[in-house]
């Protein structure tokens, strides 16, 4: 019998509810085991009541073996993922599967994909193909370019055991506060933008969710308050900030503009 990791608690309430994403980004001591258990519990003929692989079936031998046809591993071509990996990526996503229910295709060291592997990338975040799972093991996710971050649900695994809890709970907050702001008085908008006033981490990575959720509710994936246009308006502006945040630039008045603009655009 082949042993797979537990996978974490909301990566079993996504399966459970039907509800994966397209595309995640693990990191953490644990990233590449996860990356594991949940491809074989995307692939699994017989699996457990909980949605865990169930490790003896020949799907499961074959993901631990790595030799599924519908489970990539991809690893860098010497120093980066090439943009021919990449295009060669799409491609095949766009292909029928073999014999799994999904296709997975987990890239190694993601943080080292191309600037033009990076773009060809994003094309599949943007218009993805159902049934496919695309899922980026990364040290340093930060060196991934925003527009690709914003599109993943990001999970870390091992060192602090809160770090995906509060992941997680970022992104809710994020949309929560993206559901409430038509509502918002202008006053409460600026109060809101002081929430990371000394925290220039935490204020990117809060940016980040905004632009998740704003890309989620473009895709049609979400129920939020806000139109088609109004969002990919929106989520211009939030990666703006991003690029602005990253550059150094004063963080109190950014932010200032920043939530008040996405105030006016939402109504």
């Amino acid at each position: 019998m082949d042993s797979f990791a537990a996978l974490h608690p909301y990566l079993l309430r996504q399966i459970e509810a039907g509800q994966l994403s397209h595309a995640y980004i693990f990191t953490g001591v644990g990233r590449i085991e996860q990356a594991e258990a949940l491809a074989a519990a995307l692939e699994c003929r017989s699996p457990q009541k909980n949605g865990m692989a169930c490790g003896d079936c020949p799907a499961c031998h074959n993901v631990a073996q790595r030799v599924h046809p519908d489970v990539r591993w991809l690893e860098p071509q010497g120093a980066q993922h090439k943009v021919e990996a990449m295009r060669a990526l799409v491609g095949d996503a766009g292909l029928s599967r073999m014999t799994g229910a999904f296709k997975v295709y987990i890239l190694i060291q993601a943080e080292c994909i191309s600037l033009e592997g990076a773009n060809t990338l994003l094309k599949l975040l943007e218009e993805p193909v159902p049934g496919t799972v695309l899922i980026l093991l990364c040290e340093q996710p930060d060196q991934l370019l925003p527009t690709i971050r914003s599109r993943c649900q990001q999970f870390s695994f091992g060192g602090k055991s809160e770090d995906a809890v509060l992941l997680q709970e970022q992104i809710e907050g994020a949309k929560l506060f993206l559901a409430d702001l038509p509502r918002m008085p202008w006053y409460q908008v600026l109060l809101r933008a002081r929430d990371f006033e000394k925290d220039r981490s935490g204020q990117s990575s809060f940016l980040l969710a905004l632009l998740m959720q704003l890309h989620m509710q473009a895709r049609g994936e979400n129920d939020l308050p806000w139109t088609f246009s109004a969002a990919l308006l929106g989520a211009e502006v939030v990666e703006l900030a991003i690029e602005q945040l990253d550059r150094g630039i004063n963080q109190k008045l950014l932010m200032d503009v920043t939530y008040l603009r996405l105030r006016q655009i939402c109504v």
